[in-house]
């Protein structure tokens, strides 16, 4: 028996979260709204889905050059979109690349937050804070910016916000002062994840919920890559030179059948495979 609170179908109507789909989401609600909900199992307002549609367009970085999105066309190419979307999905899921690391981000200025406590207005207790923080981590996952000066998405949303007032946030406050100490101290760029990660705990989803929604926003991305490919099936992309594959698994075990051929192959020259003398 399935428990679950996400749906239910009836006859003539399709429930999600309580909500009847083609009664009172159908014309109301967005395609990010309805992902919202899937994490967090609530309704966004209509100012919290603003603010997400917005992310899903700030997000929307999808150069094949990126190697997780090299990876869905490599495998797209032999013709299956849903393969190569599957394998880029698998790529991300951690603290190295991707918008999984928006969680990590957001899990550092939780931990932040409980130590302000209510010294939120507190510049010389915030910094405190702050400094004893990185400490504590060493590396604070959100920062951090290759081969540019600052990260053009991060430009987007710090823009936005301001425009928004989402910079007022508890949780974007704490993510300024961190990277008060970060960019100035030790010239460490904060990148989107920081941001988003800021933005959506100030919404009010978890740390755990934030990873979950920037990847999930951020899938035109995979899908742009993986139906092009598929479409392109460049031989290029299919034709892997072997020189640049090498092989971390188990040992090559032979087959019954290999085993055989070459236990015939060390036969006596002058019987052949059906065992009868050569003429």
């Amino acid at each position: 028996m399935i428990s679950t609170r996400v749906a239910k179908h009836l006859y003539g109507e399709n429930l999600y979260f309580g909500h009847r789909s083609l009664g009172d989401l159908l014309g109301t609600e967005s395609m990010t709204g309805l992902v919202a909900m899937g994490v967090a199992g609530a309704q966004p307002t209509r100012e919290q889905r603003e603010v997400l549609d917005a992310i899903a367009v700030i997000v929307n970085s999808a150069d094949p050059r990126i190697w997780p999105l090299k990876l869905t066309r490599l495998v797209s190419s032999y013709g299956s979109v849903m393969a190569g979307y599957c394998a880029g999905q698998l790529a991300v899921e951690g603290e190295r690349i991707g918008y999984w690391v928006t969680g990590y981000a957001a899990a550092a200025l939780a931990e932040l937050r409980t130590a302000v406590g209510d010294r939120i207005d507190d510049d010389a207790a915030v910094d405190a804070c702050v400094r004893a923080l990185v400490a504590r981590r060493g590396r604070v996952l959100g920062f951090g910016v290759p081969l540019r000066p600052s990260d053009e998405r991060m430009d987007a949303l710090s823009a936005y916000a301001q425009a928004r007032g989402l910079d007022r946030g508890v949780h974007w406050r704490l993510m300024d002062a961190l990277a008060g100490h970060l960019e100035k101290d030790k010239g460490v760029p904060r990148n989107i994840c920081i941001g988003l990660a800021a933005v959506l705990l100030d919404m009010g989803y978890a740390p755990e919920q934030t990873s979950r929604l920037a990847h999930f926003l951020s899938q035109s991305v995979f899908v742009a890559n993986a139906c092009e490919a598929a479409t392109q099936q460049s031989p290029e992309m299919q034709r892997l030179p072997p020189e640049h594959v090498e092989y971390a698994g188990a040992p090559r075990r032979e087959s019954p059948r290999a085993l055989a051929r070459r236990h015939e192959s060390s036969a006596p020259a002058e019987y052949m495979d059906d065992g009868l003398p050569c003429a």
